[in-house]
């Protein structure tokens, strides 16, 4: 009787093998210094993120904490005190009007401080909202892959259910006629029910897919869902690390705290100088014009303001460990992706030379032997099944290369490049 190996073990042992040569490479991914071009997306997807991103609430609240900033900055960089206007008029034996005029001098220059702690607070809300943009479109292109996956899985399971339909009702009728034993015709039942289960629970997963993309596009877009395509580069660019990690958002977002945090030690230091204030006056009393100067200087007597500059120190501190911390999770997150998509995407191109044909060869090859009595009902459900779970696994590892491939978008900062909106990759000044 024959024996056949079902693809699932083939898909097996492709992964194992491609695992086992993962972990043999002789260089880190970080040593790598090639540069490949970015596979051009498809200007559907394009279209798709260009509409759905900019209008999403998230980038939207975003975008107002960033224009809040350029007005906090323009508010900053005002200078700190108006003039003072005093008039003062006695009648008594003698007539007296005063009018004066006073303003407080900015003595050591806080406003400049004060313009540096906004201008860095600025660049820092301007990485985050990079780092919003590109979240909301990892989110979508997650949400797509699981969505196009999804109504894959779900053809698939639809043809195993009306497979083992049709081979639950054919074993019904042998089984009336005497030619089939109970045991193989109870078996044909419960693997029917089986296939309506894994039919309810394929079917729930797409149902998530669907939010996760509908939570993200506008209720009123009519815009088609692009599909994602499977061609992908055998090894994307790896740049030197430190410069991708250094142009990272959210890297440079905390950087940007490190130079506000630094900018505000200055500006408590400023702030413990107390400005004087000037007054000039001019009056007349008994008919005699009369002039004054008056200068006022405050006493740091009650409050030094000595607290205020060790907790800007401690501040500074604190935001130098957090660059630390957002670094170390940048390098971690990037060389990971970069495994993870050579492993996805290597076990794929081994799918995609044998497996296709293999798994279609295999179903027709399954049915000839049993019709001609080669094999019986309970292997030809079991290899038949077999044939079913590879091709459905396949569809999930092309999911997870997509994945992978958007995770390493992500963590290197190219999905910008990728989607073709380079103008919002800069943190140095306004964004588009």
């Amino acid at each position: 009787m024959c024996r056949l190996r079902s693809p699932r073990a083939i898909l097996t042992a492709l992964l194992l093998g491609s695992l086992a040569t993962t972990g043999q490479a002789a260089e880190p991914p970080h040593v790598k210094k090639t540069v490949m071009a970015l596979p051009a997306s498809s200007p559907a997807l394009v279209e798709f993120v260009r509409k759905v991103v900019p209008s999403n609430p998230r980038v939207k609240a975003a975008r107002s904490a960033l224009n809040a900033s350029g007005a906090f900055h323009l508010a900053a960089s005002q200078p700190l005190y108006n003039p003072g206007l005093s008039f003062e008029s006695q009648h008594a034996h003698e007539h007296r009007h005063y009018l004066g005029l006073e303003q407080r001098i900015d003595l050591v220059d806080k406003r400049s401080a004060r313009t540096a702690v906004a201008s860095a607070d600025r660049l820092a809300i301007h990485a985050d909202y990079i780092f919003t943009r590109r979240a909301v479109t990892a989110d979508l292109l997650s949400g797509l892959a699981g969505y196009q996956t999804g109504v894959e899985r779900d053809a698939l399971a639809t043809k195993r259910v009306r497979l083992m339909q049709e081979f639950a009702a054919l074993t019904k009728r042998r089984f009336e006629a005497g030619d089939m034993a109970r045991v193989e015709f109870n078996l044909a039942v419960l693997v029917f029910a089986d296939a309506r289960m894994k039919q309810a629970t394929v079917r729930t997963t797409l149902i998530d897919a669907r939010q996760q993309v509908t939570n993200l596009v506008p209720p009123d877009s009519r815009t088609p869902w692009p599909t994602l395509e499977a061609g992908l580069p055998a090894l994307p660019a790896q740049d030197d690390l430190e410069s991708l990690l250094m142009e990272l958002p959210e890297v440079q977002a905390a950087q940007r705290r490190v130079d506000s945090a630094k900018a505000v030690i200055s500006l408590r230091n400023r702030q413990r100088v107390l400005d004087p204030t000037i007054g000039f006056s001019r009056g007349e009393e008994a008919g005699e014009p009369l002039f004054g100067l008056n200068l006022v200087l405050p006493l740091p007597l009650r409050n030094p303001f000595k607290y205020e500059v060790t907790a800007a120190y401690e501040r500074y501190r604190q935001a130098q460990q957090t660059v630390n911390d957002v670094l170390r999770r940048a390098r971690a997150r990037l060389v990971n992706a970069f495994e993870r998509y050579r492993i996805a995407q290597s076990t794929w191109q081994d799918w995609q030379r044998i497996g296709p044909s293999s798994a279609q060869q295999q179903a027709d090859h399954l049915r000839r032997l049993w019709q001609a009595g080669e094999l019986s009902a309970t292997e030809f459900l079991v290899q038949t099944s077999r044939t079913i779970d590879s091709q459905d696994s396949a569809l999930q590892l092309r999911q997870a290369l997509w994945l992978a491939w958007f995770e390493w978008l992500i963590a290197s900062g190219k999905v910008d490049e990728w989607l073709k909106v380079g103008s919002y990759t800069k943190t140095t000044g306004t964004s588009g």
